[in-house]
């Protein structure tokens, strides 16, 4: 997926500034205002506004002027203008802190549940794990005794963590086959190597 980056501006407001003449032509009330804020975006969805723009015209003389242009007064005019809540301006911020908000929680989920069924490990569950090549897999568990598990490895590798799942299929599984001790495999949560366990149950899948 391709993301742009970039700013972009946007009209909240426009109106008059009253009792003050045009610094050209000196015509009364006919200087004409618009603020614009600026604001970044990702692919066109707005993060967080960076500025605003005034941009002001006489409509009798149809000169543009600066905001340094006006008198003291018209500046505090524009300066006093209330602007509509631009909250729309922060909406990708917003995503973003609330996926990342979702994905800690997820985590911290999977992480104590894993903490439970690692105790308790059944044929058929399912490990995703970190790998020492920076990689991630998962692993099915195919026997276990008093004090050992032998399982098989996926035989494809994953780039990011939530892609681990999609890997999980009964033809990803071939001859690669590990053991471990109960107490090698506790280990290993506990050096977060395991990320996430799925339980087989007579019923199907649980999380």
């Amino acid at each position: 997926m391709l993301f742009l980056v970039g700013t972009r501006e946007s009209n909240i407001k426009n109106g008059s500034i009253l009792n003050e003449e045009c610094p050209k032509c000196r015509t009364q009330d006919t200087l004409h205002f618009s603020i614009y804020k600026r604001y970044t975006h990702v692919t066109l969805i707005p993060l967080f506004p960076i500025g605003k723009s005034v941009y002001i015209k006489c409509s009798h003389c149809k000169e543009n002027f600066d905001y340094e242009d006006l008198s003291e007064s018209a500046q505090l005019q524009l300066k006093n203008e209330k602007l509509d809540n631009s909250i729309w301006m922060f909406s990708g911020s917003i995503i973003i802190a609330l996926f990342l908000i979702f994905t800690i929680n997820r985590y911290f989920e999977n992480k104590d549940e894993a903490g439970i069924l690692i105790k308790n490990p059944m044929q058929g569950d399912v490990y995703n794990l970190k790998l020492n090549n920076g990689y991630y897999s998962n692993m099915r568990i195919d026997k276990i005794t008093a004090d050992s598990v032998y399982a098989t490895l996926n035989d494809f590798q994953a780039y990011m963590p939530n892609e681990i799942d999609d890997l999980n299929k009964p033809e990803n599984y071939s001859n690669r086959k590990v053991y471990y001790s109960r107490k090698d495999l506790t280990k290993l949560y506990h050096e977060n190597e395991i990320l996430k366990i799925t339980q087989k149950k007579a019923n199907g899948f649980s999380n």
